[in-house]
């Protein structure tokens, strides 16, 4: 599955006005329901489930300004994400640390396997600097989702 297929522009922000983890969270899983890739009955347990994975390990990548917060709950079909994107800061860590980038991947818990190689596709399409820059000062979510498609095409 490429990463594209589980994102839909209106489940994608650009520049919110949030300044917190939390924020951030609950935020990206109102779009997911606005743009009925969630069923809202499971917005509370979808913010839940994400906070039970950062408490384990952190998913947020400091040194490159990105976070793939994940979860897999029941009730979710198929793998859904939600993307915020910002020259500055979705939130921040600590004082001074930014997280520019976050990708919110939710997934069935019967899918491990393409969960798993979601965020492996994921991680790999931000690593490249070049895209992060480009994410990071889209204007519009059909931006962020053409660069996203762009870069997928490229490879491969």
């Amino acid at each position: 599955m490429r990463v594209s297929d589980a994102l839909v522009s209106s489940a994608i922000i650009v520049r919110p006005a949030w300044r917190t983890f939390d924020e951030a969270i609950a935020g990206l899983v109102d779009r997911l329901v606005a743009s009925t890739r969630l069923p809202e009955g499971l917005a509370p347990v979808a913010v839940q489930r994400i906070h039970e994975r950062e408490a384990m390990a952190s998913t947020a990548m400091v040194d490159i300004g990105v976070s793939i917060p994940h979860a897999r709950v029941d009730g979710i079909t198929g793998v859904v994400a939600a993307v915020a994107v910002s020259p500055h800061a979705v939130y921040e860590v600590a004082h001074g640390l930014p997280i520019s980038i976050v990708a919110l991947v939710l997934s069935s818990p019967s899918l491990s396997g393409e969960h798993l190689n979601f965020l492996s596709s994921l991680s790999m399409l931000l690593q490249s600097a070049r895209l992060r820059e480009r994410l990071r000062n889209a204007a519009t979510p059909d931006d962020v989702l053409r660069l996203i498609r762009a870069n997928e095409q490229a490879r491969g």
